[in-house]
């Protein structure tokens, strides 16, 4: 009886493992850790995010309509330099044409003077005063009437008659198509000052702040990956590098961008 009654319980004084209780994963301890961030920041980040981004890509839309007016507007401006240089280049050339006309009307007065001078040698000095009334109004006609034609400027015929003579006044084709020219430019002939190489580098300066914008743009969507990651992240070393990095790129990319392309 005792022996049975021993091999029923055992060694007398011995006991069986204690019960253990069921390990916790890792993931549950961390979900039962308490929050360290309210629950609506990161969402209000991402958001606060993507209207940024959405402000950046819609004014790159707008200085992209800026560069393509800018680049129409140097083209049209160059094509008009060319026609102002042609038109230059022709004006010269009618001048040249009546220039022409000018030195032929000289001549011929000058001729009309040796005629007065022969009969004035020969005792007929009515009829050399008459010619000599003739030469001097030929000349005054074709000195007005190249003067209306623009070929002489008020001061080249100011100075000639305060001299008094009656040469020709000299005439150069090059300087006749630069003076034509500037007036172009200055708009005495033509709209006004035309600066294409200006338009084409304002049109350069603003396509680059549109790649700029679109870059901060691309950016900013990668803060919003780095956020999303800190809010959707099942480990918290994870979710606190996401929100880090988010709102690091967030504030460098968008005070860059304000204060330097926007």
């Amino acid at each position: 009886m005792a022996g049975d009654e021993t091999g029923d319980s055992g060694k007398p004084g011995e006991e069986g493992p204690p019960d253990t209780p069921p390990a916790e994963s890792s993931e549950s301890a961390e979900e039962s850790e308490p929050q360290w961030r309210p629950v609506w920041l990161v969402p209000l980040l991402i958001g606060l995010v993507t209207v940024t981004a959405g402000l950046f890509t819609w004014r790159a839309g707008q200085l992209g309509s800026s560069a393509a007016y800018e680049d129409r507007t140097s083209v049209g401006q160059t094509i008009r330099q060319e026609e102002q240089t042609i038109e230059a280049t022709l004006g010269a050339v009618d001048d040249t044409v009546v220039y022409v006309g000018y030195v032929a009307d000289f001549a011929e007065a000058e001729s009309l003077d040796d005629l007065a001078d022969e009969l004035r040698t020969k005792g007929r000095e009515g009829f050399a005063r008459e010619f000599e009334e003739d030469a001097d109004e030929l000349r005054r006609a074709a000195t007005e009437s190249a003067a209306a034609a623009g070929v002489f400027g008020r001061q080249t015929l100011l100075a000639q008659t305060v001299s008094g003579s009656d040469d020709p006044l000299p005439f150069d084709f090059d300087d006749q198509k630069a003076r034509i020219e500037a007036e172009v430019s200055i708009g005495v002939r033509g709209p006004g000052v035309l600066e294409p190489d200006r338009w084409a580098q304002q049109a350069d300066d603003t396509r680059a702040r549109v790649r700029a914008l679109r870059f901060a743009a691309l950016l900013l969507i990668g803060a919003v990956a780095a956020l999303t990651i800190a809010q959707l992240g099942r480990r918290r070393p994870a979710r606190w590098a996401g929100l880090v990095a988010g709102c690091s790129v967030f504030v460098v990319v968008t005070a860059v961008t304000l204060v330097t392309v926007y």
